[in-house]
């Protein structure tokens, strides 16, 4: 059972990337498709998860330190993939200089990222009908 994570690139792999996010968020989650996808897919490096050669999971980082449309395929959560997922793209903001990271966290995964180092910042407020909160996490350069 090998589990591989990566960047994916969005014009080559974003069918892999359309369809977990389909089916967590939009499917799910009941997020409407149109606030799903957005004007940053482009330019936003994106990271896909494979567990044995099938592509399990997604997240994506922006140019601004954003982290966001983390998620796996139901089978795949609660085995430390996100986990491994989340770290993966800390590291890689990391490499590209980012001090700090964000995101904007469904209430109900707070203690996901706060397991990951991730501070809350602000008051919970809704996004696509979804109570989230904006979460922070310094990115340590001492170990580098």
């Amino acid at each position: 059972m090998a589990v591989v994570i990566r960047t994916a690139n969005w014009h080559s792999e974003r069918s892999a990337i359309r369809s977990i996010r389909d089916a967590v968020f939009v499917r799910e989650q009941k997020v409407p498709a149109d606030l799903e996808w957005d004007t940053l897919e482009e330019s936003a490096r994106h990271f896909l998860v494979f567990k044995d050669g099938e592509a399990i999971g997604t997240g994506r980082l922006t140019a601004d330190g954003k982290i966001g449309r983390l998620a796996l395929i139901k089978s795949a959560r609660g085995l430390g993939y996100g986990a491994k997922l989340l770290e993966t793209i800390c590291e890689h903001a990391q490499t590209l200089g980012h001090q700090r990271v964000y995101l904007h966290a469904q209430q109900q995964a707070q203690g996901f990222y706060s397991r990951a180092g991730f501070i809350v910042k602000g008051d919970i407020f809704s996004e696509a009908n979804i109570p989230h909160i904006r979460m922070v996490r310094d990115l340590d350069f001492s170990s580098g």
